[in-house]
């Protein structure tokens, strides 16, 4: 009986210690894990700029910096861009009323039908001065582009996207 309880206590001394072991283990590899929580936290933090100090400005460096940008100059401005500037209180909010006598009608005289049919046409417009911008844009990229690229773009296939609407239109 004496070896029955020695053995008892031996089993049960022996399960504690595995216990122990197995605790410190399981702790060892929970820190583990919550440090590099903490560093993806850092890390998404640092790249969305959130909870970083103030950069000081360095009054020496931006002196250099104006030093250098009033001897060079701006930069010349691209011709090839229109650009037009107009102060912000002389800005024409007449749009051309005067020409258009449905403009000084309100809106909520209008029926549905109008309505949708002022909305396709406002669409068809849009589409085709998209369209119209996105041919100038590729004749612009496309003449600033090396001959391998262009080519390469040429043999691709066109895949147009196809459109999801989420709303059915009311009829």
């Amino acid at each position: 009986m004496a070896t029955f309880i020695s053995s008892l206590i031996l089993y049960g001394f022996l399960a504690t210690i595995v216990g122990f072991v197995g605790k410190l283990i399981y702790d060892t590899q929970q820190s583990k894990k919550k440090e590099k929580e903490a560093d993806y936290k850092q890390q998404f933090q640092k790249l969305a700029g959130i909870g970083l100090p103030k950069n000081e400005t360095n009054p020496e460096l931006l002196r250099e910096l104006a030093d250098k940008w009033s001897k060079d100059g701006f930069p010349e401005s691209d011709q090839s861009i229109p650009v037009g500037a107009t102060k912000i209180t002389t800005i024409d909010t007449n749009f051309g009323s005067d020409n258009d006598p449905l403009a000084s009608v309100p809106m909520s005289r209008v029926s549905k039908g109008a309505k949708q049919k002022m909305a396709e046409i406002a669409k068809e417009d849009i589409t085709k001065q998209l369209e119209q911008n996105a041919e100038r844009f590729i004749e612009q990229v496309e003449s600033k582009m090396p001959d391998e690229m262009r080519k390469a773009m040429m043999e691709a296939p066109m895949v147009t996207p196809k459109r999801k609407y989420n709303k059915k239109p009311k009829q």
